[in-house]
């Protein structure tokens, strides 16, 4: 990570800015298939954590999906207003640009894409089938990444960036349990997974690049 003079007081300023703002990805899938549907209050729906998703997080520690990154430094902006009256209903992640992305668990890709609020995405799911991971306004992804690889927790998935809409560099990181019944599972309720780090992001050893 890298720094120059005079950051605090542009970090001052970019903070400021973000707080007005706000990340304004969403779960929009690329055409054809349709967009997201929205909940009451303007967002994507949300589930509250359940006692199975407790016990499921016992046994499976989530990491934090930025290298470096502890879970105390995951702030908490979940419930945080949009524009176009959204809620959030994801974890910021606010980082320098080109910071490593990974996989906050063992699991498979879904679906690589790009649309204009979330930027360039990813859509993973976890090996369960439970829950799935939305990660939003990478810069780029991992050299060779690809639809339907099996990743395992900590591999390298992508670089912080601000593609989509973001005004500042960060990662939009996003849980939801499937709906094993509908076949638009970007719309699965997302649950708030901030309380649940428990890993400090880091690359795994075999994935170094």
């Amino acid at each position: 990570m890298r720094d120059s003079s005079g950051a605090a007081r542009r970090s001052a300023i970019v903070f400021a800015l973000f707080a007005v703002t706000g990340c304004a990805a969403t779960l929009r899938p690329l055409s054809p298939l349709p967009g997201p549907v929205t909940g009451s209050e303007g967002g994507t729906s949300s589930v509250a954590a359940d006692a199975s998703d407790m016990a499921y997080f016992d046994s499976n520690p989530l990491m934090v999906p930025v290298e470096g990154v502890a879970p105390g430094g995951v702030s908490d902006s979940f419930n945080e207003a949009r524009s176009d009256g959204r809620t959030h209903r994801a974890s910021d992640i606010l980082v320098p640009m080109g910071t490593r992305v990974i996989a906050a668990e063992a699991g498979t890709i879904m679906r690589l894409s790009h649309n204009a609020l979330g930027g360039t995405t990813i859509y993973m799911t976890d090996d369960s089938g439970r829950f799935i991971f939305y990660y939003a306004h990478l810069e780029k992804y991992a050299d060779g990444l690809a639809a339907q690889e099996h990743v395992q927790q900590g591999d390298l998935l992508g670089y912080v960036g601000m593609t989509g809409n973001a005004p500042v560099p960060h990662l939009h990181f996003q849980a939801m349990r499937r709906d094993m019944s509908r076949r638009d599972y970007w719309n699965s309720p997302a649950v708030d997974v901030r309380t649940f780090f428990t890993l400090t992001g880091r690359v795994r050893a075999s994935d170094e690049q």
